[in-house]
């Protein structure tokens, strides 16, 4: 009796880890949809190795796309051998990871805000993925871990045909499971451009019309905007390879619902990305300084793409905070609030650097954070006559709780 109860449990289990990968890749593909890309379709062998990814990172207490040979769990130091382990047969695959969000919509919602792990995301040749998610109820510092792995079918059917050498004819190697395994480059080509095509010839993000965007941007490995701790989400168009070879940037702005340009930015495409990863088609703008809460924006884009010339201007708009909002900017601040109520407390950044780490309460309030300058905060049921506050060391909020 008792087995067949913990035979039911692990099922259970099961079935609703594969609903909540299920929702993630639901809400992956509506994003992609929206920004003009096909959506993936699900691998068995991408899925395993994700997994087997995520459940080593919380076993290690890790985070990355690498893992140490010799170590418990391991199967591959790399995405590529670790899908390849896993039974896939090529190596032509892109990981993304994150780690401690609470839920698959809002890892996927972090990793669109980091510019580089947006572009995994919103890539023009990849049309299979597996999701792989891992959870500990232990208190440990990673809590939760999600991994992504895109894959390319095409590039995947390529590995499994033979190939008789040609002369006259280019090959490639280290694609595939058998490294030393020569697939005609030609081939490889026309197979990554017959996803491609299934495509937009440009893409947007946020997309057009986007609503809920979170306005701010933290951090990121490799670091896209060195020497800021905080700064605005970023905006990014990519052109389709398969339609567009040359593309030169004439402008990239950013205004805000009132026509007033936000003039703080700067401009990342390939020839100044810090990190090398932006490709010749990639431009991204990085608003230097958080976007405001719940107002709508307008991006504009202008170059010469093939000779000719290209503009494109599309609106989003900033998340909403579910409560009343408070912006805090001075040193000492004190709020007359209601007991029992919620709020949203916004702690304005004073420079680039200004972040919170740590804060102390006093008189039974419970805060939580939304992001590094954001928290939720819930005040006592009572009216209090004593001192209500919340302290982040330069900056103090005092609370009149009525």
């Amino acid at each position: 009796m008792f087995l067949r109860f913990s035979l039911f449990l692990m099922f259970l289990l099961v079935s609703l880890e594969a609903k909540s990968e299920d929702g993630g890749l639901n809400y992956l593909n509506m994003m992609r949809e929206k920004s003009g890309l096909i959506k993936l379709k699900t691998n068995k062998a991408l899925h395993n190795a994700a997994a087997s990814h995520a459940h080593y990172l919380i076993q290690h207490q890790r985070n990355g796309h690498y893992e140490t040979k010799g170590t418990s769990a391991y199967t591959g130091s790399t995405p590529s051998q670790r899908v390849v382990q896993a039974g896939y047969p090529s190596t032509f695959v892109m990981e993304n990871v994150s780690i401690n969000t609470v839920g698959q919509k809002k890892s996927i919602d972090n990793l669109f805000s980091a510019i580089y792990h947006r572009l995994v995301f919103l890539n023009f040749d990849k049309d299979e993925i597996g999701l792989g998610v891992s959870s500990s109820k232990k208190k440990r510092q990673v809590k939760h871990a999600y991994v992504y792995n895109l894959g390319s079918s095409g590039i995947a059917e390529l590995c499994s045909r033979p190939f008789t050498l040609t002369r006259g004819v280019y090959y490639m190697t280290e694609i595939c499971k058998q490294s030393s395994k020569m697939v005609p480059q030609s081939l490889f080509e026309e197979t990554k451009n017959n996803v491609r095509r299934k495509n937009s010839e440009i893409i947007v993000y946020p997309y057009a019309e986007q609503t809920d965007i979170w306005p701010a941007f933290y951090n990121e490995s490799p670091d896209p905007l060195p020497g800021y701790a905080v700064s605005g989400f970023p905006l990014s168009v990519q052109f389709n390879p398969v339609y567009h070879t040359h593309v030169r940037l004439q402008s990239f702005r950013l205004f805000d619902e009132n026509g007033q340009e936000i003039k703080e930015t700067k401009i990342l495409q390939y020839n100044n990305d810090p990190n090398h990863i932006l490709t010749k088609l990639e431009f991204v703008l990085m608003p230097l300084k958080r976007l405001e809460f719940d107002t709508k924006y307008i991006a504009v884009f202008e170059g010469i793409a093939n000779g000719t010339k290209v503009k494109k201007l599309w609106k989003f708009r900033t998340a909403k905070p579910e409560g009343k909002l408070y912006r805090v900017s001075r040193t000492k601040t004190t709020l007359a609030v209601k007991a029992g109520s919620s709020a949203i407390l916004y702690m304005v950044p004073d420079s680039r650097k200004d972040i919170l780490h740590s804060y102390r309460s006093r008189g039974g309030i419970n805060a939580s954070f939304l992001d590094q300058n954001t928290l939720k905060v819930t005040f006592p049921k009572r009216r209090s006559s004593g001192r209500v506050s919340l302290d982040f060391g330069k900056k103090k909020v005092f609370f009149d709780v009525q």
